[in-house]
């Protein structure tokens, strides 16, 4: 999830369930990739459990030059409880921010079905979690290892941060935010038609109607973060949307 400028979140998203049980995790693992020469700051990184660890590696000793890498891993000390898969929520595991100002290169979730996972087997994401109400502490891996592994959006184009500062689009609002029901889009003046595209924060779009006076009314979806992509002939920008 993309937080705001250089600043992203690696969220656990359950699959689909009636599972009522709340999901306890021990430990998880996940690589994140970025372009040749950037950084992340894990200094002041948060994860789940308080105490994750990136272990940086460098593309070039995987045949991989173009880009870099962190495994990222967590055991906690005691078992973090997630909702159930049957509220069908997100939850935030690890939190970084990219270091500088990069304009070039996408930042992604390594899948588990790459070549390159494939070949460095220990760079696969993985969550030990106890999802069976039986009464007893099991813990195992929930993550399958011979699939993607990974959600949209699962990656991210640096290239879209310099392009939003020059897109007059970006200078629109949304309000109010958070919302409950009616939202209204505030566009720049100059602007007159736009239309809305709406996704959730697991990246499924979400039927919405634009009013005549520039309005969508959010009162019928369930809580939460989604984004809301507005275009203007060939320009576009996407803003965060808070439900109450």
């Amino acid at each position: 999830m993309h937080n705001s400028s250089y600043s992203f979140s690696i969220q656990a998203v359950p699959n689909a369930s009636a599972n009522n049980f709340a999901t306890s995790v021990q430990s998880y693992g996940f690589t994140i990739i970025v372009p040749d020469g950037v950084t992340i700051d894990t200094g002041s990184a948060t994860s789940l459990g308080g105490a994750a660890g990136a272990t940086f590696f460098d593309g070039t000793n995987v045949a991989q030059p173009t880009i870099d890498g962190y495994l990222v891993t967590e055991t906690l000390g005691s078992p973090a409880t997630l909702s159930a898969p049957s509220a069908a929520t997100n939850s935030t595991v690890y939190t970084f921010t990219v270091n500088g100002t990069p304009t070039m290169g996408t930042i992604y979730i390594l899948e588990n079905n790459s070549a390159l996972a494939n070949t460095v087997t220990p760079l696969k994401s993985f969550m030990q979690a106890d999802m069976i109400d039986n009464g007893m502490a099991e813990f195992v891996n929930v993550v399958d290892p011979n699939a993607a592994a990974v959600t949209a959006p699962s990656s991210f184009n640096l290239a879209t941060l310099s392009i939003e500062e020059e897109n007059i689009l970006s200078q629109l609002s949304l309000y109010p935010n958070p919302a409950k029901d009616i939202v209204k889009i505030e566009l720049p003046a100059g602007i007159e038609d736009i239309k809305i595209e709406v996704f959730d924060n697991a990246g499924k779009q979400i039927a919405m109607q634009l009013s005549p006076e520039n309005t969508i009314d959010v009162s019928n979806i369930a809580s939460g973060l989604y984004l809301i992509t507005i275009t203007s002939d060939d320009i576009k920008t996407t803003k965060k949307l808070i439900v109450e």
